[in-house]
């Protein structure tokens, strides 16, 4: 349900900016649209340019990973030519003599510009918020909570695989998000916990207890659910001394 919620908010404010770039762009008529189209024709063309810059944008910032650097630069470099490539031939439909490879320059040149601006403040945004909490073994789990609401971050208890999603539970609650459990185990490498079954991650130092039961583990968690122990991750479990 969280997810869906927030898959909406995403929505909502992917049409809010798309809305106001094409209002403003509409209105003001930069690079020589208000010149060359009334005002109708200028509005197409700024809604059709908006929504490729806006749709483009947030399928990069949806598959980059933050980890890799340079995945992050191809995959936005891989933007920028895309979208300079596609509102090139545009412009070749809208604008008489609109060809060559020094209009296409100028295309790339200008997205690249507008990329690193936008870059540039999501940066400044990120450094002027408070550092990053981390718990008494100095491990931190922020930049994966970020993916579920702000009311349902608190201290990770346990992840549980259902389907293609992620049950993501905290002291504060829970939250679905869309994610494999082999890509969530991953990103939290460094944080104390331990993949114990196929569906489940257990953050050690919430575990509360040992139960066994017709030879199968389980372990109590700070949540009170009971998680199963698989077979293949006892050794595991057993090492970072769970039972």
């Amino acid at each position: 349900m969280s997810f869906t919620l927030r898959e909406n908010r995403t929505l909502l404010t992917l049409i809010g900016i798309w809305a106001l770039v094409t209002v403003l762009a509409t209105l003001t008529g930069p690079f020589g649209t208000l010149d060359h189209l009334s005002p109708l024709p200028r509005f197409g063309y700024w809604a059709a340019v908006a929504a490729i810059s806006v749709g483009g944008s947030h399928v990069a910032f949806t598959t980059e990973k933050p980890r890799v650097i340079w995945l992050h630069g191809l995959v936005w470099a891989l933007y920028i030519v895309t979208i300079s490539t596609i509102v090139y031939f545009l412009n070749m439909a809208v604008f008489d003599a609109w060809s060559g490879w020094g209009f296409f320059l100028y295309l790339l040149a200008s997205v690249t510009l507008i990329v690193a601006i936008v870059h540039g403040v999501i940066w400044l945004i990120d450094l002027a918020r408070p550092n990053t909490p981390t718990d008494e073994k100095g491990d931190t789990t922020l930049r994966f909570l970020r993916r579920i609401p702000l009311s349902q971050r608190g201290r990770l208890i346990r992840i549980e695989a259902q389907d293609h999603y992620l049950n993501v539970v905290t002291d504060k609650g829970s939250a679905l998000i869309l994610l494999r459990l082999s890509e969530a185990v991953n990103e939290l490498a460094d944080a104390s916990g331990l993949q114990v079954h196929r569906s489940h991650w257990v953050r050690i130092d919430c575990v509360t207890g040992h139960r066994r039961e017709q030879g199968r583990n389980f372990l109590v968690m700070s949540d009170g659910r009971e998680i199963p122990v698989s077979r293949s991750y006892r050794d595991a479990a057993r090492a970072a001394g769970l039972f």
